[in-house]
């Protein structure tokens, strides 16, 4: 019998709603002309009433530097009444209609708002921001994660009611409307749980992740639905035509597998700024060895064709970084990446590739506060089907803190931690495996930073992760295949030169946060701001003073970075 989903247009059309348009009343006369409130939600749990142009800008943290460009990428315009015209249609209840609409608190990436209808039900709209990833392809893909995660992999995510890939749709923008995720954020719960109960959800995350990991992909990309993909690539095949290579599905499931395909990765660093009109290598990927050249060769060309000599004051005062050193970095990255794939015991451990969630933090799970079931996991926007060695080796809520805390709570979190590793050995064994390598970290770091790396200005970190790599070959390779890349004497002198500086300012940077006065990046509270301003201020001519000449000083002016 054919489960009742597959008749939900999501999966036979790039339809933006479940009912037809032509089905469609107005909102204004639904509504009669009277207009919802509209509120911003505090993060201590107020709201506050809000114009609707607020509604389209980012307000919960300023910048120390750079905050016009940053305000940019995150502001998003859209025509709020279409937008409501089709959550009013997609309840089902003749006379539905919003009334009020709260701006959630917000994130990096999208704009996200809770719809409260008439009648008391809640529906939550997600609009990404500009600086989300490639248009199309994020909301696409994201649409079609969920739905196999639901319906396939039954891990609880919300229910998406509508959606719209088409920026230029009657909204004005890319949306889902979906359901309100049950239960309670983990975040708000995690630090009053006794550790037995901590230890509860983390059997439930690793399930979740076995889940994940229990249908291997033969290729690396991100899952859109057939149907949407073949809009923009026309030979887009259905994992149907694949089934011999999915292992982990039931039958039943299997079936169900020419609604999905295998497209390009959105990972919006491979689409950001004169990326995205260019031909580039985004898969997908047939095996991880291509999948990581892939990058290389991607990089290069973006840098071949837009990389300008830059001043990179940490480097020198008074010669430019020029893009065909970084160009020379890049072969050498192209020239190792064969060799960065792990020789895992088993031939079937080095091709497996799984979905996993892009950002497991406390405030993405939500939980039923009396039993402590996982009820939903959100925020699967660019989620994609990688190789598992290249995944994070633990989800971030079991990231230990960097700023100091008391012995109590370090013990604790290594202790959660430990226990997570002890669960996923005996429920995901495959996944332990991989994790099991001392020097996996430095095998997959430069692949991680390759992508966007000029325009990060983190060339350095990508130098630093291939010296080390050269450094550690011996102990990387089975065999004796000798490295193929190399740093000369005056390269590495350079690079230690550049350390002493980006060492010496981190450390400042560091303690400034620890101390609880300006974080990491520069993003600070509005009410924080001239505060935050000032402390800069004067951290940075304290930092001036330390120079031992008039050109040290120069340059210490330069690389502050706030």
């Amino acid at each position: 019998m054919q489960p009742s989903w597959l008749s939900y247009p999501l999966f036979t059309s790039n339809a933006v709603s479940l009912v037809p348009r032509h089905q469609f009343t107005t909102y204004t006369a639904i509504c009669s002309g009277v207009k919802p409130v509209l509120v911003r939600l505090l993060e201590d749990g107020s709201e506050t009433r809000i114009a609707e142009p607020e509604l389209f800008k980012y307000q919960r943290y300023r910048w120390l530097k750079g905050e016009s460009q940053h305000l940019a990428a995150l502001y998003r315009e859209f025509d709020l009444d279409h937008l409501l015209e089709t959550a009013n249609q997609v309840t089902g209840h003749k006379g539905t209609r919003c009334v009020k609409v709260s701006k959630c608190v917000e994130g990096q990436y999208n704009k996200a708002f809770i719809l409260t209808m008439n009648n008391g039900e809640e529906l939550v709209a997600r609009l990404p921001n500009p600086n989300a990833g490639p248009s199309f392809y994020t909301t696409a893909s994201e649409v079609a994660t969920r739905r196999f995660v639901r319906e396939i992999l039954r891990i609880p995510v919300p229910h998406i009611y509508s959606w719209s890939e088409d920026p230029s749709n009657p909204a004005r923008a890319e949306y889902i409307i979906e359901a309100k995720a049950e239960g309670h954020s983990l975040g708000s719960l995690w630090g009053g749980m006794s550790k037995s109960s901590q230890f509860g959800i983390i059997d439930q995350v690793v399930e979740i992740e076995r889940k994940l990991a229990s249908v291997s992909f033969p290729m690396q990309g991100c899952l859109y639905y057939t149907s949407n993909l073949k809009s923009k690539i026309t030979d887009a095949k259905g994992l149907d035509t694949m089934l011999s290579k999915l292992p982990g599905l039931e039958e039943e499931d299997c079936r169900q597998m020419s609604y999905f395909a295998i497209g390009p990765s959105n990972d919006r660093k491979l689409w950001h700024g004169e990326r995205h009109s260019m031909k580039l290598d985004r898969g997908p990927w047939t095996n991880p060895v291509d999948y990581v050249t892939g990058l290389g060769i991607s990089e290069s060309n973006w840098a071949r064709c837009h990389a300008k000599p830059r001043m990179n004051y940490y480097r020198s005062a008074e010669t430019p970084e020029n893009p065909n050193e970084y160009l020379a970095l890049l072969q050498r990255y192209l020239d190792v990446a064969p060799h960065l794939v792990p020789n895992l015991p088993s031939p079937e451990l080095n091709n497996i590739n799984t979905l996993s969630h892009p950002d497991l933090h406390l405030d993405n799970i939500f939980i039923d506060p009396e039993t402590h079931q996982i009820t939903s996991i959100i925020d699967w926007q660019l989620a994609a089907i990688t190789p598992s060695f290249l995944q994070r080796p633990h989800p971030q809520m079991l990231e230990l803190s960097l700023s100091p805390g008391s012995d109590e709570q370090r013990s604790r979190e290594q202790e959660l931690l430990d226990y997570y590793y002890q669960v996923t050995e005996k429920v995901n064994p495959s996944r332990a495996e991989e994790f099991k390598d001392p020097y996996l970290s430095i095998r997959v770091t430069p692949t991680n930073l390759i992508s966007g790396c000029w325009e990060r200005e983190d060339i350095f970190s990508l130098r630093e992760s291939l010296t080390k790599l050269a450094a550690y070959w011996d102990q990387l390779q089975q065999g004796n295949t000798p490295c193929p890349i190399d740093f000369n004497a005056e390269e590495l002198a350079a690079h230690e030169s550049e350390r002493e500086l980006i060492e010496g300012l981190s450390n400042i940077v560091q303690r400034l946060e620890q101390e609880g006065l300006i974080p990491i990046g520069g993003m600070v509270r509005p009410e924080e701001y001239e505060h935050a301003k000032m402390v800069s201020d004067y951290f940075k001519r304290e930092f001036i003073n330390l120079a031992e000449s008039d050109q040290q000083r120069e340059l210490h002016e330069k690389v502050w970075p706030y």
